[in-house]
């Protein structure tokens, strides 16, 4: 896959993540966190189950160990979004979200990967965009219970995407990711049932409720997760990173533009529209490398993977 192919990818699964962030603000309030978990990921599961059925032969005993793991901290990141996303707004939680940009290189540095001036300049520009289109405002008190939740889930976040470079480099990325889908299956129901002991028996299914459920099952999981697993294969991770930071992007246009049926309509403003302009200049400075043609540090020459 080239770096033209793989930054394709990469958007792609932007676009979906930040749709999800829409979808998932029209779940009933009352729909259990661990509910979204396991229904999603057992519908992701069972399509990887009927496509791929004659690769599953290809598991072995590290896979499924690299599985579990992943999926253990995908999971506690899917159950920090959704109570976040359920009260907060749609871009509000993209840009909580998107502050992965500043944990991923902070990570890095105990691996000893630096990243390049690029990178450290398309952070900025980032960060500035994401203050701009997000609405927070110092001092007005917003550290509510749902920003907290989407801070929990950004760190996790960051955590699983230097996983998953190191897992996806020497993995099968297609065998990575349903068993990361069918394990977070597992942990779903389990915490469901200790929470609801009768489960499916709770929900009301609505037309909306089950069209909502299978987009964010098919697009924002089973086609998300096996590209990204894929992708990450070639990329590293400030790179992924840095196009998943036009996320509140993405999802300001949609929370905007999607009927309330979908979720909560939002406003464009020029506010928004400048904060989101700083962030595409940021993707442009961080994804070349003007800065450091004269032989400076390069990330992309030194990352390869996250190894110890």
């Amino acid at each position: 896959m080239t770096k033209t192919e793989t930054n394709i990818v990469l958007f792609s699964i932007t676009l979906c993540w930040a749709s999800s962030y829409v979808f998932m603000k029209n779940l009933p309030s009352d729909f259990s966190s661990f509910a979204y978990l396991a229904i999603t990921s057992g519908i992701a599961s069972a399509i990887f189950l009927v496509v791929f059925f004659k690769r599953l032969k290809g598991f072995n005993k590290s896979l499924l160990v690299k599985s579990f793991l992943t999926s253990v901290v995908l999971s506690i990141t899917l159950i920090f979004e959704k109570l976040g996303v359920a009260s907060i707004p749609a871009s509000q939680a993209s840009f909580i979200a998107s502050l992965n940009i500043v944990i991923v290189p902070v990570l890095l540095l105990f691996f000893r990967k630096r990243p390049t001036r690029n990178n450290l300049l398309g952070i900025a520009f980032i960060l500035a965009g994401l203050f701009f289109t997000s609405g927070v405002k110092l001092g007005a008190g917003q550290m509510n219970a749902g920003v907290l939740y989407m801070l929990a889930a950004c760190v996790t976040t960051s955590v699983y995407t230097l996983m998953i470079d190191r897992y996806a480099k020497d993995s099968d990325p297609l065998l990575l990711g349903i068993g990361q889908m069918i394990f977070s299956t597992v942990i779903g129901l389990v915490l469901w049932f200790f929470e609801t002991p009768s489960l499916f028996a709770t929900i009301h299914f609505t037309k909306i409720l089950i069209a909502n459920i299978f987009l964010l099952a098919f697009f924002a999981k089973a086609y998300a997760y096996i590209m990204l697993m894929y992708s990450q294969k070639y990329a590293n991770p400030i790179s992924v990173t840095v196009i998943a930071a036009t996320e509140p992007i993405i999802t300001l246009i949609l929370a905007s533009l999607i009927p309330s049926t979908f979720g909560t309509s939002e406003v464009f403003t020029i506010t928004k529209l400048t904060g989101a302009l700083l962030i595409a200049i940021g993707a442009f400075c961080a994804g070349t490398n003007f800065l450091d043609r004269k032989g400076g540090h390069s990330f992309d020459r030194a990352h390869s993977t996250v190894r110890s």
